[in-house]
């Protein structure tokens, strides 16, 4: 997969549901909304489609390499 700057959207949706779902986030996204291709809905009733397109455009290894402390938003 060709990599990309992530938007802001992106990486504010990322760090929503890092903080929901704490130190197993990663394993939480790729598992039970990736590999399912659902849209998380944050507690507040907000959907979070970022997060999917994340998924399509580029994909689980990704996501397994990603550092949410090197973003740079």
């Amino acid at each position: 997969m060709k990599q990309r700057d992530l938007t802001n959207e992106e990486i504010e949706g990322l760090k929503a549901f890092a903080q929901h779902f704490g130190r197993t986030w990663k394993d939480k996204l790729a598992l039970d909304y990736w590999m399912n291709a659902r849209i998380w809905v944050d507690q507040q009733g907000r959907e979070h489609p970022e997060l999917h397109r994340l998924r399509n455009d580029l994909g689980p290894r990704w996501l397994a390499k990603f550092n949410l402390g090197t973003t740079n938003a």
